[in-house]
């Protein structure tokens, strides 16, 4: 499965199955990722794998406009997605509750559908979502700004020209065409904040996972009061970029949580000498001088890990 016509955009759709294929009683489980420096892949290589050789049911997609999926003008709401999404699924043939996986914009996503269709969903998993009940729109709006500005700085510029790679550019290069000539900020912009009430009867179990040093740590708490069976983990030493630096332990920790739920959370257990944090230049979107000197670009944009936006 490679494309598929979804709420009339082409999509593109990647499934994972066990070997031998799914069983009846295999968890179904759908991954939503992260908005304008993002796609299928981040979550293909870092956990989809994974859990379908644990016994799981996997569905990777593109949302629209990024990777390999269609890029419309417009069309880039939260109702929008959510739309993408139901269809996405009704064209593959699913007929039952999923257990819905987002990271960054793909978790805030996954949240506002779990509470738009609560008996669509077996449980939740947000990874670093964006989460606020005031003024969520123009944060998202705000992010996509200074992603924009800061991949049009000229040192910027001059390192995607002369000094990055292919595949790094040609993701640059997508996100540029995707903030200048869609919808995409404005209707992020008008990305309505989370109801406090709305979240207070959510009837499914939720799993939240932020790290210490993420830009986004104090909306953890909030969530977590908000939503009443919300297990959140926070990882020390680590970013807003938790999926990448932590694989290894959300492989673990997602088996638990789709398998083995009775029993303990697994504990975590950092590997030495290694500790994240979030730059001040990657916060406020301003590339520094030495952008461009050698050695230290890769270790700079990996610690940006592609993804300040949302």
């Amino acid at each position: 499965m490679a494309e598929i016509l979804a709420n009339g955009v082409r999509l593109h759709v990647q499934r994972l199955s066990p070997s031998g294929g799914p069983r009846p009683d295999s968890p179904l489980v759908v991954m939503v990722h992260g908005m304008v420096m993002d796609n299928i892949s981040s979550f293909y290589f870092s956990l989809g794998n994974s859990l379908a050789h644990a016994g799981a049911d996997v569905i990777c997609y593109d949302l629209r406009g990024h990777g390999r999926s269609e890029r419309t003008p417009d069309g880039y709401g939260l109702a929008n997605a959510m739309a993408d999404l139901s269809a996405m699924l009704g064209a593959v043939g699913v007929d039952r509750p999923v257990h819905l996986v987002g990271n960054s914009y793909g978790a805030t996503m996954a949240l506002s559908y779990g509470l738009e269709f609560t008996d669509r969903v077996a449980s939740l998993t947000l990874i670093e979502p964006p989460f606020l009940i005031e003024g969520l729109g123009a944060e998202m709006a705000r992010s996509l700004a200074q992603v924009l500005v800061g991949l049009s700085d000229a040192e910027v510029e001059q390192w995607l020209e002369h000094s990055a790679g292919r595949a790094v550019t040609r993701i640059a290069r997508s996100a540029q065409s995707l903030l200048r000539d869609t919808s995409i900020a404005d209707d992020m912009l008008a990305t309505e904040p989370f109801s406090p009430e709305r979240l207070a009867q959510l009837d499914v179990p939720v799993l939240a996972i932020y790290g210490a040093n993420s830009d986004i740590i104090d909306q953890a708490e909030g969530l977590a009061k908000l939503v009443p069976r919300c297990t959140l983990i926070v990882l020390e030493h680590h970013t807003h970029a938790v999926l990448r630096e932590a694989s290894d332990y959300l492989r673990t920790l997602m088996r638990w949580w789709l398998f083995q739920r009775d029993t303990p959370v697994p504990p975590y257990t950092r590997m030495p000498g290694r500790a994240f944090a979030t730059p001040d230049w990657v916060t406020r979107m301003i590339p520094p001088s030495d952008l461009n000197s050698p050695g230290k670009v890769d270790s700079r944009v990996n610690g940006a890990d592609l993804g300040t936006s949302p």
